[in-house]
């Protein structure tokens, strides 16, 4: 079993060690030393990177039997052999913020709400607790995430303490440890306590800032997500930016864009439902000259294209055009495919989709007057018009 230096010091991140094996797996190399400050990922952190000599360890994984697998692209060296660990600082320092700040969240929702941590994901982008309870209104996640950036600047000492028996009993634990014997405890000044083996902040300073960013749901649990550090100051700044942009775009403060996009959202829908009517007007006189140039080249098939801007208008237009060469139309709008047939037509719309589908793998159908497939290109609309056409015109 591998001895991990960052359960003592998670500031530890050059090192010597000596090489206990090598190994592969999975097609990658695999080194195990007889100590290490590289974490492995677990309990929803993920592993460290850097470097051991000069070979870039690129994954840290826990082994079977405890040990820890440093994973390069080379070998690193064989059994013996001493080597020089550097831990990559800017990945730790992060993860050591977002776990740092999860403690923080699971302690403020399991005491002010009753919501306890039911699993952690500490990822590259964001950081997400899932909470047991139901749904999380707004009020109480301005609550919460307050109380955390007070718990932040207030610089609450960070302290790693390794206890069994009547001092683990007597500790005021968040949650029961999973396992018996000695247990590493994470406690945040006098508000958490906790079994942890990740490593984190020395003070609750050095998370910077925590926003939480949004909730979605999880196995029917709320599932928090959050940024800190540097990760929540660029988002801030990314949404200042593009804010910003936008007031500047509508000649309105920032604090009142919601509203004038609200306003330009009705706008919108009232000069589309305007134009819908005005395109309706006009689907007669657009069947009849795309009936025209069909009559010209003497056909009782349509194919094109249709440049309506509403996919409904497209649906509408097929049947019109093919009552007016009585005979079958097929439109296409985007990637959806309509097929109509004239009224009292001896084609069936609803069965000619079907042999489309089958040969050009498409979904849908309808009924004998208009029939509708998905997932067309519409650069197969040559090809499609060759098939009809020996299915229509023989």
């Amino acid at each position: 079993m591998t001895e991990r230096l960052y359960y003592h010091d998670s500031n530890l991140l050059e090192f010597e060690a000596t090489i206990v094996r090598t190994g592969q797996q999975d097609g990658r190399t695999f080194t195990v030393l007889d100590k290490s400050a590289f974490y492995p990922t677990s309990g929803g952190q993920q592993y460290d990177t850097g470097q051991l000599n000069t070979t870039d360890i690129v994954d840290v994984q826990e082994g079977p039997e405890g040990e820890v697998q440093h994973f390069s692209r080379q070998p690193v060296g064989v059994a013996s052999t001493v080597v020089t660990g550097v831990v990559d600082k800017e990945r730790r320092r992060r993860h050591c913020c977002f776990h740092t700040a999860q403690h923080i969240l699971s302690h403020i929702f399991a005491t002010l709400f009753d919501m306890p941590t039911v699993s952690v994901h500490l990822g590259e982008e964001y950081g997400a607790v899932e909470l047991q309870g139901s749904v999380l209104p707004s009020e109480q996640l301005d609550r919460v995430e307050k109380r955390a950036n007070e718990i932040i600047r207030d610089a609450q000492l960070v302290t790693i303490i390794f206890a069994e028996g009547d001092e683990l009993a007597s500790m005021p634990l968040r949650k029961p440890p999973q396992r018996g014997g000695k247990v590493r405890v994470i406690r945040i000044g006098e508000l958490e306590c906790v079994a942890c083996g990740g490593t984190h902040c020395s003070n609750s300073a050095e998370v910077g800032m925590l926003k939480i960013i949004g909730v979605e749901k999880l196995r029917g649990h709320p599932l928090v997500k959050f940024l800190v550090a540097e990760r929540a100051f660029e988002d801030y700044r990314s949404r200042f930016e593009v804010t910003s942009q936008l007031a500047q775009s509508l000649t309105c403060h920032h604090q009142d864009l919601p509203d004038k996009f609200a306003a330009l959202v009705a706008e919108n829908k009232t000069l589309h439902r305007q134009l819908t009517d005005l395109y309706k007007e006009l689907l007669p006189r657009r069947a009849e000259a795309i009936a025209a140039k069909a009559k010209l080249e003497s056909k009782k098939l349509v194919c094109t294209l249709s440049d309506l801007p509403d996919v409904r208008l497209t649906g509408q237009l097929a049947p019109l055009v093919a009552d007016e060469i009585n005979g079958v139309a097929l439109l296409i709008h985007d990637t959806r495919l309509f097929v109509a047939c004239a009224q009292g037509s001896a084609f069936d719309a609803g069965e000619l989709a079907k042999q489309l589908s089958e040969r050009f793998s498409l979904k849908g159908g309808g009924n004998g007057r208009l029939a509708q497939l998905g997932g067309v290109e519409p650069d197969k609309l040559a090809e499609i018009e060759a098939f009809l056409k020996t299915v229509v015109q023989g």
